[in-house]
């Protein structure tokens, strides 16, 4: 488990997070939602170890720094403008090199296939990519590591459909083994494998709820995306359909069933 403890961070003396309390369980899948410039992506990259809070504590599993970091993986919003090496294989086994893992030919093989790439692409240069391939490449380079969190920025962002349903594939996958921490503006491709959601509201945690407990009401109010299925309950309410306010669709289904 991760916690922070009343975090506060800021840059250049403008203050970003303000006394943020909250904690991750490892093999859960947890969802960081907010307005644009509310502070998800500094709370990320706090809770990856890439930043260093201002105020208050982070409590991490044991092990020394260099284990943190170790046990962090953390994709960027575009993660792709990282690239630097001449090929796909270099740019998966290089994490892998970088933390002295062995057999990694095995390694970068096995999560290859874990996000959905063909292995004729290990000889192209990465540049040559599409931006979904680049995409799944870079998550791929810190899969390589078996990192015990993932933490991922917008990994939907810019992407088509199909490799958007390869990334959800990938974390329904790692679900349950590894702790997963993503920022999504928009719900509906990831909603359904979600265990907790966290609203952070000018730097501040409004509410962590489990998915059930949400209030998608107020998640609204400051203008975030709510899930489908939840507009369409809303809309079956007020034709006086009564039906609880399921996230995801097979939920919502199952409770017109019922």
């Amino acid at each position: 488990m991760i916690l922070l403890k009343n975090v506060s961070f800021g840059y250049d003396g403008n203050l970003v997070l303000k006394n943020c309390s909250i904690g991750f369980e490892s093999g859960e899948v947890h969802i960081i939602i907010g307005p644009t410039g509310a502070g998800k992506t500094t709370l990320a990259m706090l809770i990856a170890h890439l930043l260093k809070p201002d105020k208050g504590k982070i409590v991490f599993p044991r092990g020394n720094i260099q284990d943190i970091r170790k046990e962090m993986g953390f994709l960027f919003q575009f993660p792709e403008d990282l690239f630097f090496n001449d090929t796909v294989y270099e740019e998966i086994a290089y994490g892998a090199k970088k933390h002295h893992l062995k057999d990694i030919e095995e390694l970068v093989s096995r999560v290859l296939l874990m996000v959905g790439l063909d292995s004729n692409l290990l000889t192209v240069s990465p540049f040559e990519l599409s931006e979904g391939e680049k995409r799944l490449v870079a998550l791929a380079s810190i899969l390589v590591w078996e990192p015990s969190w993932l933490i991922l920025d917008e990994p939907f962002s810019g992407l088509d459909w199909r490799t958007r349903k390869r990334v959800v594939k990938t974390i329904d996958r790692l679900k349950g083994e590894v702790g997963i921490i993503l920022i999504a503006h928009h719900l509906d491709d990831i909603i359904e494998y979600v265990n907790q959601v966290t609203l952070v509201v000018n730097g501040e945690i409004a509410f962590t709820s489990p998915l059930g407990e949400v209030d998608w009401g107020l998640v609204s109010s400051v203008g975030c995306d709510i899930p489908y299925a939840i507009r369409i309950a809303k809309k079956l309410r007020a034709n006086g359909i009564k039906v609880p306010l399921e996230a995801t669709i097979p939920g919502l289904i199952e409770a017109l069933k019922r």
